[in-house]
C-alpha cells in the first residue's frame, strides 16, 4: 500500500541536543534514514560531531576519512559536477560496501540541488512478491563494477541484491560504475538480456516519486543513511555568473552500522550536547 511504501518518510528531524541522539539513531536503525538539524557546520565539524555522538571508528576509503562534495570545474566523478545525480548506493565495487554514512550540509545556497532518498528494500520486496523471475536474477547474477582515478582502480563483481538466510541483506546499485564490457565477458547474451530487463524494472520502482523523500538541505543539517538499503540522489543545481559568491558544500563520513547500533545499545553512553563552533 502507499502507506507501506511511504513508511520511511516519517523521518526524525530534531534539534541537535544530547536528549535526541538515541531517538535519531533508533529511527535510522528502523527506517534507514534520519536527520539532525542545527548542528555546527564549519569545515571539519563533522568529525567533532561524530566524536560526540560516539559512533566511530570511521570507515576510511580512497576518498579519505572525510569526503568533501562541492562543485568542481573538472570533476573526477559525477558527484562533483552540477548535473542531476540519479539514485544509487555508494562504492558497490568494495568487497564490503560501507554500511552507513553521515552526510553533512555546510552550505546549500545555489538554485536547485535538492537531495532525495528512496527505500530500495520496499521495491525489492514488491519484486519478490510479484516477479519472482526478476527476483531470482537480481539475487544471483553477479554484476561487475569498476571505478578508477589517479592513484586507484577499484573493481568487483557481486549480485545487485544480497541475501542473508533468505532475508534482504544488502543492495549494490550504481549504474554509473557498471562495467558493461566485463559483463559481456562474464555472462551469455540471454542472461544479460534478462538481467537488464529485471534491473530496469527495479529502477522504475525505486525511482517512483511515491517511494522517495526530497529535501533541500540547509546549513547544519546532518543526515544518517543506510547505504545497504537506502539510495540517494541529487537534483541539478545552477552555476552561472549570477550564482557567484554562493556555495554548495557537503561533507561525508562513512561508518560501520554496528558502531552506530552500539551507541544505542550501550548502557553507559552519555547524552551530551553536540560540540559548538
Amino acid at each position: 500500500t502507499m502507506a507501506q511504501i511511504n513508511l520511511f518518510k516519517a523521518v526524525v528531524s530534531t534539534q541537535s541536543t544530547g536528549e535526541n541522539v538515541k531517538e535519531f539513531i533508533a529511527h535510522f536503525m528502523e527506517f534507514g534514514l534520519a536527520f539532525l538539524n542545527n548542528t555546527p557546520h564549519q569545515t571539519g565539524d563533522i568529525l567533532k560531531i561524530l566524536d560526540t555522538l560516539e559512533v566511530g571508528p570511521y570507515w576510511d576509503n580512497m576518498f579519505g576519512t572525510v569526503s568533501r562534495v562541492s562543485f568542481m570545474n573538472d570533476p573526477s566523478n559525477q558527484a562533483f559536477n552540477n548535473q542531476h545525480l540519479d539514485l544509487h548506493t555508494d562504492m558497490p565495487y568494495y568487497t564490503q560496501t560501507p554500511s552507513a554514512y553521515f552526510f553533512h550540509c555546510l552550505a546549500n545556497e545555489l538554485d536547485g540541488g535538492e537531495s532525495y532518498w528512496a527505500d530500495t528494500f520496499s521495491a525489492i520486496r514488491e519484486i519478490r512478491d510479484t516477479r519472482p523471475d526478476y527476483y531470482e536474477l537480481l539475487t544471483t547474477v553477479s554484476v561487475p563494477f569498476r571505478q578508477y582515478a589517479t592513484g586507484w582502480h577499484m573493481a568487483g563483481s557481486y549480485p545487485t541484491v544480497e541475501l542473508m538466510n533468505g532475508n534482504l541483506y544488502r543492495v549494490r546499485d550504481c549504474v554509473f560504475v557498471i562495467d558493461t564490457f566485463q559483463m559481456i565477458r562474464d555472462h551469455p547474451a540471454d542472461v544479460r538480456e534478462r538481467w537488464w530487463e529485471a534491473y530496469n524494472h527495479l529502477r522504475r520502482l525505486v525511482t517512483s516519486p511515491d517511494r522517495a523523500i526530497q529535501v533541500k538541505l540547509e546549513s547544519g543539517d546532518l543526515v544518517l543513511i543506510d547505504n545497504w538499503r537506502v539510495q540517494h540522489a541529487r537534483n541539478a543545481f545552477t552555476v552561472n555568473k549570477e550564482s557567484q559568491g554562493k556555495h554548495r558544500a557537503m561533507e561525508v563520513v562513512y561508518v560501520e552500522w554496528n558502531h552506530v547500533q552500539n551507541r544505542l545499545l550501550r548502557n553507559d553512553a552519555q547524552t551530551k550536547p553536540l560540540v559548538s563552533t
